[in-house]
């Protein structure tokens, strides 16, 4: 699906970002449109759009479009900047936000990434030169 381009509305549309929860896709938007690039979130299926038109939020993943001129340019940044969580750690992070967390909290400053737990990290850097 990445790297698809459809039209939504006359406009050709390149998905860019395919993330496992709509806050994640809303952090690659931000970060696009902070660069100047037209982002948009959409769930990754017709259901999910059609709960989150009525204010829920999506109930599964959600696809990051944006577009079609800028989608080399957008893939490049989500490649330079986006951490692409896997494994245990996008299951922490996936419960953090189940039970309501906001992901920019659990994920910290652009490349710390997530350490899975949420306690203050200020002692993690004196644990880790333990280890």
């Amino acid at each position: 699906m990445k790297g698809e381009t459809f039209v939504i509305n006359g406009d050709a549309w390149t998905v860019v970002d395919i993330a496992p929860a709509q806050p994640l896709a809303e952090m690659v938007a931000a970060l696009l449109e902070d660069e100047g690039i037209l982002a948009m979130v959409r769930g990754d299926d017709l259901l999910s759009d059609a709960f989150s038109n009525l204010g829920a939020a999506s109930i599964g993943g959600a696809v990051v479009l944006v577009p079609q001129a800028d989608a080399d340019r957008a893939l490049a940044l989500i490649a330079e900047t986006v951490t692409d969580y896997q494994g245990e750690e996008l299951d922490a992070i996936m419960q953090a936000i189940a039970s309501g967390g906001d992901p920019e909290e659990l994920l910290g400053p652009p490349g710390e990434g997530y350490d899975g737990d949420d306690e203050d990290d200020e002692n993690d850097s004196e644990e880790d030169d333990r280890a």
